[in-house]
């Protein structure tokens, strides 16, 4: 039987307010209880440098953490694209949107989590 790697997963937050950064650290956490290698960069608005993290630490997803209104689509397009770039085309994006009032729900793995931890 052969033996898988672990998955491994950059945790991004694209945003300003408080409840970013815990609701950041809560999936960091949650990922490394399903299992999950992860590396957490915290706040982070250069898609470039979000894309070389990725592609040196051997990343299967990047988890971005946005605040509503934070920009994020122009981030997101600029990180596809940096990731292509470095022929990374098989690294996946997840989008975590965050909501002040949800923040205690991040503390569980949402199914979307769960799907991609369990391929």
């Amino acid at each position: 039987m052969a033996l898988r790697r672990p998955r491994k997963s950059i945790v991004v937050l694209a945003g300003g307010s408080a409840a970013s950064e815990e609701a950041g650290r809560a999936l960091r956490r949650v990922l490394g209880d399903l299992g999950v290698a992860t590396k957490y960069m915290g706040r982070e608005h250069d898609a470039g440098r979000i894309a070389r993290v990725a592609a040196a630490e051997g990343a299967d997803a990047v988890e971005v953490c946005l605040d509503p209104g934070a920009g994020g689509v122009r981030l997101l397009t600029q990180l596809l694209r940096e990731l292509i770039e470095l022929g990374r085309r098989d690294v996946s994006i997840v989008i975590h949107r965050q909501k002040q009032s949800s923040l205690p729900a991040a503390r569980e793995p949402s199914a979307t989590v769960r799907r991609v931890v369990e391929r």
